[in-house]
């Protein structure tokens, strides 16, 4: 079991925090280039509520889609063992600009899907699949599949879940 700071959270990402300057820049397991495969970090979304770190792992063979798994990390504290729920999906932007994101959630009995205009991994005129090697598009690629999970509205987004 890792070792714990005082607020609960493992020491490990309170060190993270520190060295980012702040709760939201903070990451674990972060590679500082991503290539084709699996990656797998820990990273912190501001749920509302305050930061909560977040675990995700891609699968990414370098086409413009891939599948993703996210659950809360056991770096968070005051978690049990009824804390994780993980959340399956898989990623789109076949079209190089738009986001489609499609998921199941079997912990929470929710299925859903959402397409985010102007989504897709980088920025206009970027392409994405070369914009992913730097990890900074992972970080913004995964706030962006939290945010839909955790319903959140963004400009032109569409989408639905179904409980």
């Amino acid at each position: 079991m890792p070792k714990r700071a005082a607020s609960g959270r493992t020491i490990a990402l309170e060190e993270a925090i520190a060295a980012a300057g702040d709760e939201r820049s903070a990451t674990l397991g972060l590679p500082d280039e991503v290539e084709l495969g699996e990656v797998s970090f820990t990273f912190m979304f501001d749920t509302g509520d305050g930061f909560s770190a977040q675990d995700i792992t891609f699968a990414w063979e370098g086409v413009a889609w891939l599948t993703w798994t996210q659950d809360i990390s056991e770096h968070e504290g005051g978690l049990s063992a009824g804390s994780s729920a993980p959340v399956h999906g898989w990623a789109s932007w076949s079209n190089g600009s738009d986001l489609l994101l499609a998921y199941t959630w079997p912990d929470v009995g929710s299925d859903g899907w959402a397409h985010i205009p102007g989504g897709a991994p980088g920025e206009k005129g970027e392409h994405p699949e070369e914009v992913l090697s730097e990890p900074q598009a992972w970080v913004e690629l995964a706030r962006t599949i939290v945010s839909v999970l955790y319903g959140n509205e963004g400009p032109g987004r569409t989408g639905r879940a179904y409980p």
